[in-house]
């Protein structure tokens, strides 16, 4: 038997609903039905104590003219008197049988059957002094002194049929207190069922929406290499193929672009090293003597073609970060030793500039690319020497924080002004203090560290300070 899957979102949630209503529903109509079921007896309950009210007061009241017409006939002796007394006696009967339904009592049934034995005595011995004038007057007056017994009985009949409500209302009230029980546990019982549904239902609904969401996020983050899947329903799996065939499409267009830039930066570096050997060649003066404005013109297009090679170098090397796909060399890297190597590679940067250093360094070995990384903290220390002024600090600290490696590099230049810390990371972008550095940068450098940093699933932060950068790089420990 195969189970139902819904085929569309819309017919998912729409079971999802239909399963969380469920419960609430049988709990709805276990309700309506216990209470139908305790109006009907609250109603029977109150309709059987009317009556037997009624009728036991009926009983009295027919006793009490029952004895009176009897001792007139006792009197009188008239026919009429003793039919009269017979018909109150058939009522009296009728008024027993009508009690026998609620003969739930056997105080009750025996006061009855009492009452019924004595009356019926009564009146087989009137209706005897018809047929016998004889009858001693002593012996009427003994049977009519019954109906003093009578009238006891009928009175305990009308405080039984009372206790006989107090019982009903009593069971009553039990049988409320066990439907109300019976109806908190049921309730709970279908609260947790609805609880479960939602649960489970949540989690159905939710699991094709992580799958895209995650999908989306990995395309947001330059991953084009792994696949979007999204299992069900229907609908929302057409829209997996959909970002599947995007991200075959932005992989397409990444390799692309790389090879595009790869074939631009090749194109350049011909004609810029022609250029830059011509120069070389006018600077030896192998072509002949230059006065010394031709030298400073040799010299400003010496130092050009540099920067224009340092500025293509990073272009395909920026691009060459943002390709997940290509593969990096790793292996164990003592993290301080490198750093202590890139400090010295910029030592006479500072000492020229009498710039003080405070270097922090715990021996920490992690696995990673070293040239990546020596290109990450070269280009964080060589920025914070460009930015720092004449005779200022800067200071490098690393440490272990937990299973992970932190580097803090903080100058003491002017910082980076508020605005401008949202894009400081993005490729090309030059903050308002790049315009008071010595030598102007590409633009490139923090965007290909965040990118390396992020190639070795670490982080490159900007802190806040009050004075100065500070950056922070956090790195995986190896084991």
């Amino acid at each position: 038997m195969r189970l139902y899957r819904p085929h569309s979102f819309f017919a998912l949630l729409l079971t999802g609903f239909f399963f969380v209503s469920l419960p609430l529903l049988t709990a709805l109509y276990s309700s309506v039905q216990i209470l139908d079921g305790l109006m009907l007896q609250s109603i029977v309950a109150v309709y059987r104590s009317v009556d037997m009210v009624t009728t036991t007061r009926k009983i009295a009241e027919l006793l009490q003219d029952e004895e009176r017409k009897a001792r007139v006939f006792n009197v009188l002796g008239e026919p009429a008197q003793l039919m009269e007394m017979n018909e109150t006696h058939q009522e009296i009967v009728k008024a027993l049988e009508f009690l026998i339904p609620f003969n739930s009592d056997k105080e009750l049934e025996q006061l009855i059957k009492e009452l019924k034995l004595k009356e019926n005595y009564i009146i087989t011995a009137l209706n005897s002094v018809a047929d016998d004038p004889d009858m001693n007057k002593n012996e009427q007056e003994e049977v009519l002194s019954i109906y003093q017994d009578l009238s006891k009985l009928s009175i305990s009949i009308v405080k039984s049929s009372h206790q006989l409500m107090i019982d009903e209302v009593r069971a009553l009230k039990q049988k409320v207190n066990k439907d109300k029980e019976k109806l908190i546990w049921q309730t709970s019982g279908l609260i947790s069922f609805t609880i479960l549904f939602i649960i489970i239902f949540m989690a159905l609904i939710s699991k094709p929406i992580r799958q895209i969401n995650k999908g989306i996020e990995r395309l947001g983050d330059g991953d084009f290499e792994t696949p979007v899947d999204v299992s069900w329903p229907r609908d929302l799996k057409a829209l997996g193929r959909q970002l599947d065939w995007l991200r075959k499409r932005l992989a397409k267009l990444d390799k692309e672009k790389i090879k595009l830039v790869a074939h631009i930066s090749h194109d350049l570096k011909t004609p810029l090293s022609s250029i830059k050997e011509g120069v070389s060649l006018l600077h030896d003066e192998l072509v002949g003597p230059m006065n010394n404005d031709q030298k400073e013109i040799v010299g400003i297009l010496d130092k050009n073609c540099s920067k224009l090679q340092k500025l293509i170098e990073n272009i395909v090397n920026f691009n060459l970060a943002q390709a997940r796909d290509i593969p990096y060399e790793k292996h164990p890297i003592k993290l301080d030793g490198l750093i202590s190597e890139v400090v010295s590679d910029h030592r006479n940067s500072i000492l020229a500039r009498n710039i003080q250093l405070d270097v922090q360094l715990v021996p920490i070995e992690i696995n990673g690319n070293e040239e990546q990384l020596k290109t990450v903290f070269d280009n964080l220390i060589s920025n914070a020497v460009k930015f720092s002024p004449d005779e200022g600090t800067i200071r490098i600290k690393l440490k272990k924080d937990g299973k992970r490696a932190s580097c803090l590099v903080e100058d003491s230049g002017p910082g980076i002004a508020e605005e401008d810390r949202l894009r400081i990371f993005a490729p090309f972008f030059q903050g308002k203090g790049s315009e008071k550095a010595v030598i102007k940068g590409s633009g490139l450098g923090l965007a290909i560290s965040k990118e390396y940093v992020h190639n070795h699933n670490g982080s490159l932060r900007l802190l806040n300070g009050k004075k100065g950068a500070r950056f922070l790089v956090t790195l995986q420990i190896s084991g």
